[in-house]
């Protein structure tokens, strides 16, 4: 806890505050951490995808790169007991037994100062910051740490990925206590530099110390004024107070210039393998635009960075994306790129699909899930769902869909909050007109069908070849093979009581990066020979 000079009447201090529940109800904390599941989608894929499109939300207005790093980082000793008393985390403990987390969390073991405490950091560069009043319903700050279900971004922004106000959720959700801290810089209405720092802990509702709580706590300043029944208020650290605690948990350092948002995640789940895999498998179209930077930094500081390009069961697909851009030429035999028809002067999009090869081992070389499905894309450039509602047919395609700027807004009411889909069927989508739904089910059904046209009269895709090393085989052939008809025999060395002959020729293979060389051959005596009287001895080196 921090002390801070109190004002009459209000309570001032730096500390966790439990949400009481209120008489008519209201938001529980899990509500916070249960509305992102997504089925077959692992937790590092879904941060990957929710942290990263949160902040392409937010990029500044006219700018379309933005820089997130994730910072993993493992606190013992004297790091780890300093951590803990600054962020009250013991104050969480004393109610474990009645918020009833999973096990094993970091409150185990929260006074072993031996036993690693994990921290995730995800810092964002290029955008706005949480900006806004806190206290506004209509701040960003408010919208990212206070509200839940807020769907305002769907009408009052355009070219967004979110739109139902619950992308919050994936940070508390990879927390092993559901506890999170937020570290803003950003411009105050003023116009002058703002800093923001809060904690966030999103809960079961209990009941502690004869109160009942809704499970939802915020670590700032408490403001509630002295007086019963008055609601509470709790706001965030400011500016110097702000900067200071920021450097004190650990979040880089911002200049004033340099507006953005960080997120401490406390006793993260996830590692460094499973964010990579998951920032390549959803943002690849971004990161090729170079309109997206993503770094890992691990604990001892080594800096990893989401290479797609060299993903081999991930390059069928951008080759379908460079063919639906136009950036790479059509031949309409393994290649073919399908702009889609406008519906009443509406723009749709277009397509690109490419058949797919198969390995050595005869099998494809990307994931079975994924054979014969398309990538779906509109315009924040992150992959919705690797679409494929069929069965899988000769010859096996891989398919990516960008959708038109004129369709960006009803594609994005017909994703559900984990933007895993376009539903034809989403509430979002109803009108008087049936118009929307028209155009979802007007692009799902030209994907299918395109898809299927392709792959009619597609060539079949060449046979895997083995790695072989074609020269180097005839050279040594060439020395190891019997004499052939029309060369001049070599003489048989008189002293070689010997007869050998190859029963099967010499052959050069490539295994690995190695060069076997087998053949089968016979050795006999000469049938002159004294055998009675010879000593023999064989080797084979």
């Amino acid at each position: 806890m921090l002390d801070v000079v109190k004002k009459p009447g209000i309570k001032s201090e730096v500390e966790w505050v439990f949400e009481n529940t209120l008489p008519m109800g209201g938001t529980t904390g899990e509500a916070f951490t249960n509305t992102l599941a997504s089925s077959g989608m692992p937790p590092a894929a879904v941060l990957s995808r929710e942290a990263i499109q949160n902040s392409v939300d937010a990029r500044i207005d006219g700018e379309q790169k933005v820089a997130v790093d994730f910072v993993i980082k493992a606190l013992t000793g004297d790091k780890k007991a300093a951590f803990v008393a600054m962020t009250g985390l013991t104050s969480i403990k004393e109610r474990s037994s009645q918020i009833d987390l999973k096990e094993p969390n970091c409150l185990v073991d929260l006074s072993d100062d031996e036993a690693p405490l994990n921290l995730l950091f995800i810092d964002d560069y290029g955008t706005s910051g949480l900006a806004g009043e806190p206290t506004d319903p209509a701040s960003k700050f408010h919208r990212f740490l206070l509200s839940l279900g807020d769907g305002g971004k769907e009408h009052d922004e355009h070219g967004t990925g979110g739109s139902y106000g619950f992308g919050k959720s994936v940070y508390s959700s990879n927390s092993g206590i559901l506890t999170i801290f937020a570290y803003s810089r950003t411009v105050g209405e003023d116009g002058e530099p703002l800093s923001l720092l809060f904690g966030c802990g999103y809960y079961r509702k209990h009941k502690f110390a004869n109160g009942q709580f809704t499970g939802r706590a915020w670590f700032g300043r408490d403001e509630t004024p002295d007086h019963p029944h008055a609601h509470q208020i709790v706001t965030p650290m400011r500016d110097e107070e702000a900067d200071a605690m920021a450097g004190a948990l650990g979040f880089a350092h911002r200049g004033d210039k340099q507006l953005g948002t960080s997120v401490l995640i406390v006793d993260a789940l996830v590692g460094a393998e499973g964010i990579l895999r998951g920032v390549e498998d959803w943002w690849w179209p971004r990161i090729l635009a170079s309109q997206l930077d993503v770094r890992v930094i691990e604990h001892d500081g080594t800096a990893s960075f989401p290479r797609p390009r060299k993903r081999a069961d991930l390059q069928p697909f951008l080759d379908a994306y460079n063919l639906a851009i136009g950036k790479s030429p059509s031949n309409n035999k393994t290649d073919f790129r399908r702009p889609f028809q406008k519906m009443d002067g509406t723009s749709i999009g277009s397509a690109g699909f490419k058949v797919l090869e198969k390995n050595e081992k005869d099998e494809f070389i990307v994931d079975e899930a994924r054979v014969d499905s398309v990538a779906l894309i509109r315009s924040p450039l992150m992959v919705v769902a690797y679409h494929r509602t069929w069965n899988i047919a000769t010859p096996a395609m891989a398919g990516a869909f960008l959708a038109d700027s004129d369709i960006d807004d009803v594609l994005r009411a017909a994703e559900p909050p984990a933007h895993d889909r376009w539903d034809v069927d989403a509430r979002r989508l109803q009108d008087h007109t049936g118009r929307k739904k028209q155009i979802v089910k007007r692009v799902l059904d030209n994907i299918r069908r395109n898809l299927k046209g392709c792959q009619s009269f597609a060539s079949p895709p060449p046979p895997a070849k083995p790695k072989r090393l074609t020269m180097l085989e005839r050279t040594l052939a060439s020395f190891l093979s019997p004499n052939k008809k029309g060369t001049k025999p070599v003489p048989e060395p008189s002293s070689a009581p010997i007869h050998l002959t190859y029963d099967r020729e010499p052959r050069a293979e490539a295994i690995g990066d190695q060069l076997q060389l087998t053949a089968v051959f016979s050795v006999r005596i000469k049938s002159d020979e004294n055998v009675e009287a010879m000593k023999a001895r064989v080797r084979i080196s």
